[in-house]
């Protein structure tokens, strides 16, 4: 049993007298690129009772993302007190032995929602909805200020120069579609070339990139405040309007409307963005990155896909993805106006 497993981990890791007891274990739904786990501890320590909420990210037998959780928990932990929300991370596990794959324990933000559905259309956000907005901004542009350098992240691997961020993208999701297409892919074949010949203007700086930064990825409470920044599995160093297209994309436009994230429009999230970050927005670079950031989706779509076709999962979300492609196709078609 799994909740049994996790409490013999827990109980060696906090060498508490008397162990540690494990209460309300249930998955939390979504984590396609990761198993994520709550559950509440409790346990005795100098002479008081404890008691604490975790979450538990395992890999899973089949993901849409190949991604490095030594990664993940690093930027993480990296990132915690410098203006950017995130869940503390307390212990890091590669070998998989103690859950039969490999994983990591955070804290657990209780109070909160990440759900679109709850966020955008619950009437209890709606007070503070502008609130929320500014602080999706200012967020964003905290995350592209932050000292990577200092914070000993360089080991992400920074493109060659400035004018190098676009392609190193192209190349990165090119392969993984080389890898994971189950049969000709015309239309993804064909945005790569037009990538190419519409390469963006040189990155301001290169920063730390989130990668999927949206509604969605954030844990935020009634008041608009965001306090946990989550899924940070495709962090990498590059080009910051990269993560400005990316919220841009329109998946993410929740409420089926032009508004980004469902928060606001395009030109305000642009101009506060500018404001905050310092960073010029223009609409050759927010084009380029709009149409990688679908062919990207695409791209995990396909992953999740060839899993299922593989028999390496048997999760009907990860067969239904493939649908997902040629609406995506659609809108790059679009966006490219082809």
């Amino acid at each position: 049993m799994l909740d049994q497993r996790i409490q013999a981990y827990l109980s060696a890791k906090l060498n508490v007298p008397g162990g540690v007891a494990i209460s309300g274990l249930h998955r939390i739904p979504g984590g396609a690129s990761r198993e994520t786990w709550s559950f509440d501890a409790g346990w005795r320590e100098n002479g008081r009772d404890v008691q604490r909420g975790f979450v538990l990210r395992r890999d899973p037998d089949a993901s849409l993302l190949v991604t490095d959780r030594d990664v993940e928990f690093a930027v993480m932990n990296a990132v915690s007190g410098h203006g950017i929300p995130v869940p503390e991370m307390y212990w890091l596990e590669n070998d998989g032995s103690a859950l039969d794959r490999p994983f990591f324990v955070m804290e657990r933000i209780d109070g909160c929602e990440t759900s679109p559905s709850k966020v955008l259309m619950d009437p209890r956000f709606f007070a503070h909805r502008d609130r929320l907005a500014e602080r999706f901004v200012e967020i964003l542009a905290s995350i592209h200020a932050f000292d990577w350098k200092t914070a000993g992240l360089d080991s992400l691997g920074a493109p060659p120069s400035e004018s190098d961020c676009g392609m190193a993208e192209i190349e990165k999701w090119e392969a993984v579609v080389d890898r994971d297409a189950i049969e000709p892919q015309p239309i993804l074949r064909a945005t790569f070339s037009w990538l190419r010949r519409h390469l963006p203007p040189p990155a301001q700086r290169i920063v730390l990139v989130h990668a999927d930064y949206r509604t969605g990825n954030f844990l935020c409470n009634e008041e608009g405040e965001i306090k946990g920044v989550l899924d940070w599995e495709m962090t990498h160093l590059g080009d910051p309007i990269e993560d400005v297209a990316w919220a841009c994309i329109r998946p993410w436009r929740w409420l089926g409307d032009e508004q980004i994230g469902g928060l606001m429009d395009r030109d305000h999230f642009f101009r506060r963005y500018e404001e905050a970050s310092g960073f010029t927005v223009t609409e050759e670079a927010v084009r380029f990155w709009e149409v990688l950031g679908n062919v990207k989706l695409a791209a995990i779509c396909l992953t999740g896909a060839r899993s299922f076709c593989d028999g390496r999962t048997r999760s009907p979300m990860m067969a239904l993805l493939g649908r997902n492609i040629g609406r995506l196709e659609l809108e790059i078609m679009d966006l490219m106006g082809a």
